[in-house]
């Protein structure tokens, strides 16, 4: 069994000086791409299992640098601007990278597979948007769409995965997705600045009293911490998280062989380290 090298692999494309200088890249998906590539090697029918993991992670990086993109209006200095450039271009570049990767190694029904999973992604994402904009969405739908923004690209999967993993993968995808989301979530409560469009801002503005829906029309971030007190934000995330995680670990023992059980959980307990996340272009650890 080859070892975990595949942010390693992807750095080629991603520390390219241009793009480090001014494309800001949003994290590595390891914890995904961890888990896809440990299926791919104990129960596919696909060979390469280390190209199809970076052909994946690359998609996702490009759908994600392409959500760094600053779409509010107004003006910008010659830096900001680009910035933006380099973001859009580096989001392309990303997803192109995957065709030509598959394009040369023949698998061709992979191609179409993302493809259309990418469009899915960006549908999801658009109905996320519109219904954010509007303020539409209860603090648990928004954590489900988040999630299965995420883990879209991946579900495919499950056609060339052995029987007995096919429905297992499907549940473990969702499980390490909302992880991913409810870890970013708690982040943005620790984080100044982070509460605007947050779970917890959707949580006071279906939960809380009319006053403080009111106060959150306003300048969001400056009344976040009173909030968060106020409303037990952090312990009712920790809750989720630890549900969430529960649920994965779970799922993860009742794979057989053994040895992917024991991979699968290592990965939720990667995530949830205070120091979780791989960069973009960073080693992961090996195993």
């Amino acid at each position: 069994m080859t070892e975990y090298r595949i942010p390693a692999l992807a750095s080629k494309y991603t520390k390219h000086d241009m793009i480090q200088r001014y494309a800001d890249l949003p994290p590595f998906p390891d914890a995904r791409i961890r888990l896809l590539h440990r299926f791919l090697q104990h129960g596919s029918s696909l060979e390469q299992d280390e190209l199809q993991s970076l052909a994946v992670s690359l998609v996702q990086l490009g759908l994600d640098t392409h959500d760094f993109v600053d779409i509010e209006a107004g003006d910008r200095d010659m830096f900001q601007m680009r910035q933006r450039q380099l973001r859009v271009l580096a989001g392309d570049y990303f997803s192109s990278r995957f065709y030509q990767l598959l394009a040369g190694a023949g698998n061709i029904d992979l191609i179409r597979t993302l493809s259309g999973a990418i469009c899915e992604a960006n549908r999801l994402k658009t109905e996320l948007y519109l219904r954010m904009k509007k303020r539409r969405i209860g603090a648990e739908e928004y954590v489900e769409l988040q999630s299965r923004i995420r883990a879209v690209l991946f579900l495919g999967f499950s056609e060339v995965l052995e029987e007995g993993l096919k429905s297992v993968w499907e549940e473990l995808v969702m499980a390490i997705s909302k992880l991913e989301v409810l870890a970013a979530e708690r982040l943005k409560l620790e984080q100044a600045g982070q509460f605007g469009g947050s779970w917890g801002y959707w949580y006071v503005l279906e939960h809380g009293d009319s006053r403080d829906r009111t106060l959150l029309e306003g300048e969001p971030e400056n009344k976040s911490c009173p909030l968060i007190e106020k409303y037990g934000l952090a312990a009712l995330l920790a809750d989720k998280l630890g549900s969430c995680a529960a649920r994965y670990r779970q799922l993860s023992a009742s794979l057989a062989p053994s040895k992917l059980a024991e991979e699968a959980a290592m990965i939720a307990d990667l995530l949830l380290r205070p120091s979780r996340g791989v960069a973009a272009g960073t080693a992961g650890e090996s195993r």
